[in-house]
């Protein structure tokens, strides 16, 4: 199965990776937030080594979980979006009853 592109405009950035990032030198942060935003974003797998790698892997299932449930909730307002306005009327008729 193909995965799915989404391009997000926002992500949470938890206290948590700046803490984790902060442990590498200095010369070597960049590229890890470089890395945990290009992939929360745009899905881009970062090109780390060591330690470095390390920390993105112990955060990349939050980043990921963050993905999916972007993505969920695109699919699911896309499909409310899509629903005929009829079946709207009659939900919010049955609601008032």
């Amino acid at each position: 199965m193909k995965q799915e592109v989404l391009n997000r405009g926002q992500f949470t950035f938890y206290a948590s990776y700046f803490i984790a990032v902060e442990k590498l030198p200095k010369s070597r942060r960049y590229e890890v937030l470089q890395g945990i935003i290009r992939f929360a974003l745009y899905g881009e797998e970062p090109e780390l080594k060591g330690a470095a790698l390390g920390i993105f892997e112990s955060i990349r299932p939050h980043l990921t979980a963050g993905r999916d449930k972007a993505a969920w909730r695109l699919r699911r307002n896309a499909a409310a979006a899509a629903e005929p306005a009829d079946s709207l009327s009659a939900v919010h008729s049955t609601v008032r009853m």
